[in-house]
């Protein structure tokens, strides 16, 4: 379809939406809109999504972007067809809150999932992202013994997401621990293995003493402990992650020389958001209009119980 074209049905469609109130709720097809998978959370969202509308016996219409201008220009796409609601994990806040405010304007169900919008959707569901955070920080401060030096890799791109890990960790040692220093808090491109060695590589090199290093993200983490070891650093003795990734599972099992944790943001969490989709095309309202599931901690002592060869993340 032309940009010509899209604008013109995405007119249409806007017309219609506001003449008929509801233009789109006979619709029963669900539009699903997330970012490209750049890493293993986001496919794993991605394959769970259509693996719950497969199951639910939905059509769906898949769409991803590769940053926050292109999905906000397949949202457009998914207006114009007609879909009866949107599942939108949103790139970023503040460049896709436009987009989110155009399907409520045109009448459509908006399910978040994940990283929030400055608008209020039909229905916001997400893990306990200031949870992460403030998890993290007890762990951590609690391995320490309430002193040491740490370090904290966050990804800004991500919104919310980012900010709210990050913060919460921040506020939750200085107000617990302050006898931990956090020397320096830093941002990674993404939250790829890649990533996660390339900046921590840079940190090691800036600090001569590192007691622990807070990562909003179990693969960014993975990156971090090849950084560690590439670097033959025997100061930093606790790590902490978030998300579910089977091989920082893996590598808390088996960590010889250092205490690895994650707290889990499962990309499994989008099924709920899948079917609150399906039941609101339905015509079933949500009994909230949010839902933030725990920030469940995984370390040595419980990982084998989250093990799964099966996962694609």
């Amino acid at each position: 379809m032309t940009k010509l074209a899209l604008r013109f049905a995405l007119a249409a469609a806007l017309i219609a939406a506001f003449t008929t109130g509801r233009a789109f709720a006979a619709s029963k097809t669900l539009g699903l809109c997330f970012p490209a998978a750049d890493h293993g959370w986001v496919a794993a969202v991605i394959y769970n999504a259509q693996k719950q509308a497969e199951a639910l016996g939905v059509k769906y219409i898949l769409t991803t972007g590769a940053n926050p201008n292109e999905q906000s220009s397949k949202i457009d796409e998914l207006i114009a067809q007609g879909v009866g609601a949107i599942v939108m994990l949103p790139a970023d806040t503040k460049p896709l809150t436009p987009a989110a405010k155009r399907v409520l304007d045109a009448g459509i169900p908006l399910i978040i999932f994940d990283r929030k919008v400055e608008v209020e959707p039909t229905f916001y569901l997400a893990g306990d992202n200031p949870g992460i955070g403030v998890n993290a920080a007890r762990f951590i401060g609690k391995q320490l013994g309430g002193k040491g030096t740490v370090v904290s890799i966050g990804v800004p791109a991500y919104g919310s997401v980012h900010t709210e890990r990050v913060n919460a960790f921040r506020d939750t040692l200085k107000k617990e621990f302050p006898g931990i220093r956090i020397a320096k808090e830093v941002g990674a491109e993404n939250s790829s293995k890649e990533a996660g060695l390339k900046i921590a590589s840079d940190l090691l090199n800036a600090e001569k003493k590192i007691d622990a290093v807070f990562t909003i993200d179990d693969e960014l983490s993975i990156g971090v402990i090849q950084a560690i070891r590439e670097n033959e650093r025997k100061d930093v003795k606790v790590e902490t992650g978030a998300g579910g990734a089977q091989e920082y599972f893996n590598a808390i099992k088996d960590s010889p020389d250092m205490t690895l944790a994650s707290f889990l943001y499962s990309p499994i969490m989008v099924k709920d958001a899948v079917k609150a989709a399906v039941d609101i095309m339905n015509g079933k309202k949500p009994a909230k209009k949010a839902v933030i599931l725990p920030a469940t901690g995984v370390t040595k002592e419980n990982v084998t119980g989250y093990l799964d060869s099966s996962s694609p993340y």
